[in-house]
């Protein structure tokens, strides 16, 4: 990949969002390129970071092992990075990372990386002030898995693909991003069996059908629909408990919000 491509890529990163062209360039100068096949394992959580890897080409899927069944928090592409968090932390890697497809990257050494962060100081400051945003960005999709049912989040995951991945076709929106039952539950932490029943029902009203990993969508309108359908309401049963909790933190003895241990630590 000529070192132009490669310098375009890494600005639709967030990550490198509010860089100068002339500071993008200099990034892509350190990289070298590394080709995977699918399913080979490109980091491992909690193992020690070295590297920062920008996608060339091909899909990823970024997950977090678990006793029962791993987590998918999403899917990468090209312009995506992997382990930017660990090259400003120097903490060991936080989450797992495993091709879809085969792919490129574009790896750069986390000691260059540093050096490069040494050198321009402006591009440090940058990439703070990006960082606070994608730490807002994770708090709203943790209040999806919390206030969302299961068929809001997966209307929701179905949303994301056809909006990223979809191409307009005579039955509606076709993804040319193919996963499973299975895949589609990592990523919106369900059971496949839980996927697998709604998937049958929206295809059978008519909103989506998921054929041999294929996801194609007939109704948007629909599916946007369901993604909102217990939002409010889920939030209000939320909100409840925090009435009672009012009430007694109003109590003699009691400061308010005692039992709420303070303001919200993500701000």
């Amino acid at each position: 990949m000529i070192p132009n491509d490669l310098s375009r890529l890494l600005a639709r990163s967030w990550f490198f969002s509010e860089l100068t062209a002339k500071e993008i360039e200099g990034l892509a100068a350190l990289a070298r390129t590394r080709t995977v096949r699918p399913k080979q394992c490109i980091v491992k959580k909690g193992e020690p970071a070295a590297q920062i890897f920008a996608v060339l080409r091909g899909r990823l899927k970024v997950m977090t092992p678990g006793i029962a069944h791993d987590a998918a928090f999403r899917i990468i592409g090209p312009g995506d990075l992997i382990g930017e968090i660990s090259a400003v932390d120097g903490q060991a890697r936080s989450a797992t990372v495993k091709a879809i497809e085969h792919c490129e990257l574009a790896v750069i050494d986390h000691r260059d990386f540093t050096s490069f962060l040494d050198a321009h100081p402006v591009v440090s400051r940058k990439l703070l002030a990006v960082l606070a945003r994608r730490v807002r960005q994770l708090s709203e999709r943790v209040e999806d898995r919390s206030f969302l049912g299961v068929h809001a989040r997966l209307a929701k995951c179905l949303l994301s693909i056809v909006e990223q991945y979809g191409q307009p076709s005579r039955d509606g929106l076709v993804s040319d991003l193919r996963l499973s039952q299975q895949e589609l539950g990592e990523l919106m932490d369900a059971t496949r069996e839980s996927v697998n029943k709604l998937l049958r029902s929206w295809r059978e009203q008519g909103i989506v059908t998921h054929e041999a990993d294929r996801i194609v969508v007939h109704d948007l309108e629909a599916l946007r629909a369901l993604a909102r359908a217990d939002t409010h309401d889920r939030r209000h049963e939320r909100a409840e408990p925090d009435v009672s909790l009012n009430l007694v933190g109003a109590l003699p003895g009691r400061g308010a919000g005692a039992e709420r241990g303070g303001p919200h630590p993500l701000g």
